[in-house]
């Protein structure tokens, strides 16, 4: 019976995500690799395609601690030769970078090819007979990406004579040495690849290297713009049924750290929920993303803002110049910015960089009318959950958001939905105070009285903003992908209250970056049970504040990944 050819979103992501994060590993911790997992991998290279079918491949597993020390000398001796290709810095810089784990993995493995396998006249290597190597490469990658899905880091080792491993290892004379990788857990998985991170070689931009019908002609047609997102979103993968708990290794990994318990705090809770989210004692934040959805307001003819409605489209083009604050802070993080008009009254046009998901040119006057149509609100919620589908590896989503009027949108929502006042909510917003201040009470109060329902969805529709909306698909499909969700102030935060109403099992998923100076974010936080990791009176939106919190989730992540144990640092535990 034929296999199914349409792989499931679930098992696309994780076949991409292998990919995305393979990483060249030169650290590894001590731990042994099981038998099972050994084998597992090596059947993953033994499934490579191989021309004709040769199968070419050997596999030669070291153990040995007196061979892999024959072979690092050897390596030791070539890479002092190579180091004096190099002149001055680059030559400083080459022999700062470790290029091996030869000692330190538990496994070294010789993958090799035969030349003879199969006979002489293999089908298919007629003209190209050097197939086999080719073939034999395939192995190689094979294994590389089902170790990184086992959690295993692997090393290839390039600096060596094949001749020099050869003779060391005793091989027949007609096998060629292809391959001498390290394999075992990693210290950890670096964000981009060594060279890239140490600012040796960056990765190419993909457009340079694809060539339409003619060698040198750019695809651009192929790069134009942004890749459409899907017309239509499928059913939301099951959530799990209980919030997830850390595995015990990684609980008792905490406890055994070199600190005294619970001497850091939300932090700690912080990194045991990131090892809950990814199930490992050692969790990543290294795959974020900032998800900024924008959209104007028909409330805004009632003069609730400071600034002219115009506002929301010059922003828009200065987020995608890099001009704003959010991109700032991001740049400091290294963090995409990925900006998506949901709702924006202006036609974009090309606009590179910029998602075009436009539902509607802007929600219409809450005050005589819903806001939003039901078809348009479940419309704007597909185009948060189609955009956060669409982002590669996933580990913590960024909320962001820009609308002039949107904070009056999202008071009147929280009002709603809390039972709170219009006085209870309002807040300077974008810096109104005086009379543009009771004109956004009033406002809201015509709003709540016109459009009454216990509803979450009914009265998102009614009440917020397509970007507002966008949110709530946004995070909802984050914690299908089993990602935190980093909250940013007072609008996502509004959007996360319609999201848990509608499925409470969001709610483990959630962190609030900090406090807004808006009065009615603490009322949002103190209902959805979230404790704010900063309080610096922002109220700027944008994502900026979960920007500013992404680094403290990174450096949670870190103390698990890289902080000694007791034992490890020889340190004697605390008397208890």
């Amino acid at each position: 019976m034929a296999s199914d050819p349409v792989f499931s979103p679930e098992e696309q992501r994780a076949v991409y995500r292998a990919i995305n994060e393979r990483r060249d590993v030169r650290s590894y911790l001590p731990d042994a690799v099981p038998d099972a997992v050994l084998k597992r991998i090596l059947e993953a290279a033994h499934r490579a395609p191989s021309v004709g079918f040769m199968q070419p491949w050997n596999f030669l597993v070291i153990r040995s601690a007196a061979l892999r020390r024959k072979v690092h000398a050897h390596f030791l001796d070539v890479n002092a030769r190579a180091a004096e290709v190099w002149r001055d810095e680059q030559r400083r810089a080459y022999q700062a970078l470790k290029l091996q784990g030869i000692l330190d993995a538990p496994i070294n493995l010789l993958i090799t090819c035969d030349p003879t396998r199969g006979g002489a006249h293999v089908l298919g290597r007629f003209t190209m007979p050097e197939t086999d190597l080719y073939s034999t490469c395939l192995a190689v990658q094979n294994l590389w990406l089902a170790a990184r899905a086992e959690g295993l880091g692997v090393g290839w080792m390039s600096l060596m004579e094949k001749e020099a491993v050869a003779r060391l290892l005793d091989l027949p004379a007609h096998v060629v040495p292809v391959a001498y990788l390290t394999i075992g857990y990693p210290v950890e998985f670096a964000r981009e690849p060594m060279l890239s991170e140490v600012g040796w070689r960056k990765r190419m931009p993909l457009e340079e290297l694809v060539f339409d019908e003619t060698w040198g002609q750019a695809a651009t047609a192929l790069f134009d713009g942004q890749a459409p997102l899907p017309p239509e979103t499928a059913p939301l993968e099951a959530l799990p049924a209980a919030p997830l708990a850390p595995p015990e290794h990684a609980v008792q990994r905490n406890r055994d750290l070199t600190k005294p318990q619970g001497s850091l705090g939300l932090l700690e809770e912080l990194a045991l929920r990131m090892a809950g989210l990814q199930q490992t004692a050692y969790p990543r934040a290294y795959d974020a993303h900032l998800t900024l959805f924008a959209g104007d307001h028909g409330l805004v003819t009632h003069r609730v803002s400071a600034y002219k409605p115009e506002t929301t489209v010059k922003m828009v083009y200065s987020y995608l110049a890099g001009g704003a604050v959010v991109n700032a802070f991001a740049r400091e993080q290294q963090l995409p910015v990925h900006v998506i008009d949901v709702g924006v009254d202006h036609d974009f046009g090309a606009a590179p960089g910029l998602v075009h998901a436009k539902v509607r040119r802007g929600t219409r006057d809450f005050t005589r009318e819903q806001a939003m149509t039901h078809d348009e609100c479940c419309a704007a919620i597909a185009v948060g959950t189609n955009v956060v589908r669409c982002l590669p590896a996933l580990q913590v989503l960024l909320l962001g958001e820009m609308g002039i009027g949107n904070s009056t949108s999202a008071s009147a929502l929280v009002a709603s939905l809390l039972s709170l006042s219009p006085a209870a909510v309002v807040g300077p917003g974008t810096g109104v105070s005086g009379e543009a201040r009771q004109r956004k009470q009033q406002v809201i109060e015509q709003a709540l009285a016109l459009h009454r329902s216990n509803d979450p969805e009914q009265q998102l529709a009614a009440l917020g903003g397509f970007e507002i909306a966008a949110l709530v698909g946004a995070i909802e499909a984050a914690c299908a992908r089993r990602a935190l969700v980093l909250l940013d102030g007072f609008i996502t935060g509004a959007a996360a209250l319609v999201a848990v109403r509608r499925q409470p099992k969001l709610l483990p998923f959630l962190v609030a970056s900090h406090l807004s100076a808006e009065p009615a974010h603490a009322a949002v936080l103190a209902e959805l049970g979230l404790r704010p990791l900063l309080s610096l009176d922002m109220r700027l939106g944008e994502g900026s504040g979960a920007v500013l919190a992404l680094g403290l989730v990174r450096s949670a992540c870190r103390v698990m990944s890289d902080v000694r144990t007791f034992e490890e640092a020889n340190i004697e535990r605390p008397e208890v």
